[in-house]
């Protein structure tokens, strides 16, 4: 999943998030028990002006996402 914003644990607009919960409760409905998903937050750093700053947050964000997905691609 890629996010514009930050809604991880621990962050301010964590009780935000709904794709966390949607995505669990949709792919639950028909029985998808084994489901992992992977989420790169402040994706839209370069152009939202009050994510100004937080750069490094992203790209440490994406860099966690794609070591995530190289290590569920491996196992």
């Amino acid at each position: 999943m890629a996010r514009g914003g930050g809604y991880g644990p621990g962050t301010p607009r964590e009780h935000h998030d709904f794709q966390w919960p949607y995505l669990r409760a949709y792919f639950g409905n028909p029985g998808v028990t084994d489901l992992h998903l992977v989420a790169a937050e402040l994706t839209r750093v370069d152009v939202l002006p009050y994510l100004a700053g937080l750069e490094d947050l992203a790209a440490r964000s994406l860099a966690d996402a794609e070591d995530t997905l190289e290590a569920l691609a491996w196992a």
